[in-house]
């Protein structure tokens, strides 16, 4: 067993057990032991999406991340649950970090990846011929009023960060007024 499933697996035992015993301060572990500063565990804060606008004509596919001097403990455990471990014949799997970043929910990462597939077969910049939809969600023009409101111009769309957004937005719409996110894609709930 390597050092960092090593303490990994300490962290976990250290978060069980305090837990148990109510306890609200655990000790961050690095790869080279114990520091001597507490970390104070409290309850999770919500997500907060941030949507970047395009700022060159071709849509990025790329996020930056702020790199940081140190690792916490709770840093390394969050790195390797970020992007939960798919079957691999899951499809369009080189999309789940960026459909996690925008805020899509883990337990419908895999549909959601089947949907880009069928929609788009994983390609960000597709423009149905045959109908007004566009990017990897096949995004209908029916729509584009609120993705305007919200992301821009009609033309960023082709994003795949706006793309994925404005997919969730719609998702959670109509699972929270219909019962069924996925009821604009025809697939099933």
């Amino acid at each position: 067993m390597n050092t960092r499933t090593t303490n990994l697996l300490v962290i976990a035992s250290m978060a069980l057990m305090s837990l148990i015993a109510g306890n609200e301060i655990l000790h961050r572990i690095v790869d080279d032991g114990p520091q001597t500063s507490p970390a104070i565990v409290t309850e999770p804060t919500p997500q907060t999406v941030v949507i970047r606008p395009i700022e060159s004509s071709t849509p990025s596919t790329t996020s930056t991340v702020p790199a940081t001097s140190t690792t916490t403990a709770h840093d390394a455990l969050q790195a390797d649950l970020a992007v939960p471990v798919l079957d691999p014949s899951v499809p369009c799997q080189e999309w789940a970090a960026l459909a996690l970043d925008v805020g899509w929910p883990v337990e419908e990462l895999e549909n959601l990846l089947e949907e880009i597939w069928s929609e788009s077969r994983c390609q960000a910049g597709i423009i149905n011929k045959t109908s007004p939809d566009h990017g990897l969600l096949q995004l209908n023009e029916v729509w584009r009023d609120e993705f305007e409101l919200y992301f821009g111009p009609w033309e960023n769309v082709l994003d795949p960060r706006l793309n994925l957004a404005m997919g969730l937005e719609i998702w959670r719409w109509h699972d929270d007024h219909r019962g069924c996110g996925w009821e604009p894609w025809s697939r099933p709930c």
